[in-house]
């Protein structure tokens, strides 16, 4: 029986929404929330062939965004929904509950306090999921919600490749080593895949790159928190951890503080000085900007390693797939990443990798390890588990 499912992955400043008719995976409605608290923060609504409404919601925070989407989705003009009843659950995309959680979740008080618990290690993330969570009891309290955990993909990892070589009881205590994220988008990629030996490099904001084989996630180069692994729009990846030590001695700097700048103010942005934002930063590595260029070898030369890692790991490669927002859009960092790796195989189709926004094989026919680019939907994967956990319940 076709069932309505609202996700919500809500974000520091943002809210994204997809309203999906399950099982049947149909968009019924998206959107977007953005730079909420801000002056020009806006609210984009999209339906499927119908005209996009684009509204200012000067500063407007998570509370008024959800008020105002359900107001929208029951509206005469705009509303795909006679009432909020017709609502079967929501279900929302959650970064960080540690090993607690192998698979989809009903949320109950458990699911709150792990989020509360690992907050912590995901402050960007972990908080505005819970505001999430308890908007939603407050405005549907008589709907169920569900979630999806980034790390949920990562369980079959094997333990040598997640363990920390760390004091055993802060791995046993304290859950202190490598659980992975990405998991809905990488999971995605994985479902759409034949080929045995696949690695998937999700490459965004926040970037990490999933050695899959066979479907399941054998290793991942994201760790104990999201900011590990490559580099990132605003977060360092791996590095020396005595960094931060050297950094808090040298500088006069508190753990926050420290926290703050590797947060905020490193990876992309760090070696730039120009931008996090790889558009800027492909203008103006274009116009000649030294700091600029540098910084897009270094996030291809940290991709590219992960990538040599895993292939050992796989036994051999079949195919690389590249999704998120750099990944679909950027010809530049894909070619960057891929010209090296013609030393496995990897013959690069320069036309074909002109793609942007779309899906495509951009292998030369015949290349004996191919690339293409996959369009991630990490909210139908939510969907998916929602649907999952109300009709086969555990």
């Amino acid at each position: 029986m076709p069932m309505l499912i609202l996700v919500l992955n809500c974000g520091g400043a943002t809210l994204k929404f997809k309203l999906l008719q399950m099982p049947e995976e149909l968009l019924v409605a998206r959107g977007l929330f953005d730079r909420l608290g801000r002056p020009d923060a806006s609210f984009t609504y999209q339906r499927p062939g119908k005209t996009d409404l684009v509204t200012p919601m000067p500063t407007a925070d998570h509370l008024d965004g959800m008020r105002t989407l359900l107001t929208t989705l029951t509206d005469l003009d705009h509303g795909v929904l006679k009432r909020l009843e017709e609502l079967g659950a929501v279900a929302h995309k959650l970064a960080h509950g540690g090993d607690r959680f192998t698979g989809p979740v009903t949320i109950d008080d458990d699911v709150v306090a792990a989020l509360r618990e690992f907050s912590p290690l995901v402050p960007l993330h972990n908080p505005p999921n819970l505001r999430g969570i308890e908007i939603m009891r407050e405005l549907l309290p008589e709907v169920r919600q569900f979630g999806t955990f980034e790390t949920s993909f990562h369980q079959t990892v094997p333990l040598y490749a997640r363990i920390y070589g760390v004091p055993w009881d802060w791995h046993e205590q304290h859950h202190m080593r490598s659980f992975g994220f990405h998991s809905a988008s990488h999971r995605y990629v994985a479902s759409c895949m034949t080929a045995a030996r696949v690695i998937s490099c999700h490459l965004g904001s926040g970037t990490s790159v999933c050695a899959i084989r066979d479907g399941r996630s054998l290793d991942i180069s994201s760790g104990l928190t999201p900011q590990s692994g490559t580099l990132m729009s605003t977060r360092p990846g791996d590095f020396d951890p005595f960094v931060v030590t050297y950094a808090q001695r040298r500088l006069g700097l508190t753990p926050e503080e420290v926290e703050r700048v590797l947060t905020t103010e490193s990876g992309l942005l760090g070696i730039s000085g120009v931008s996090s934002d790889c558009r800027d930063l492909e203008a103006a590595a274009e116009r000649g900007n030294a700091r600029a260029q540098l910084a897009l070898a270094a996030f291809a030369y940290r991709v590219r390693r992960f990538i040599g890692a895993f292939l050992v790991e796989l036994g051999g490669l079949d195919t690389i797939v590249f999704t998120g927002g750099i990944g679909e859009n950027s010809p530049r960092l894909r070619a960057e990443i891929c010209r090296p790796l013609a030393s496995i195989g990897l013959q690069l189709d320069d036309d074909a990798n002109q793609a942007r926004g779309r899906e495509a094989v951009i292998t030369a026919t015949g290349s004996p390890v191919s690339a293409q680019v996959i369009l991630t939907d990490e909210e139908v994967m939510v969907a998916r588990d929602a649907y999952l956990r109300m009709t086969r319940p555990a």
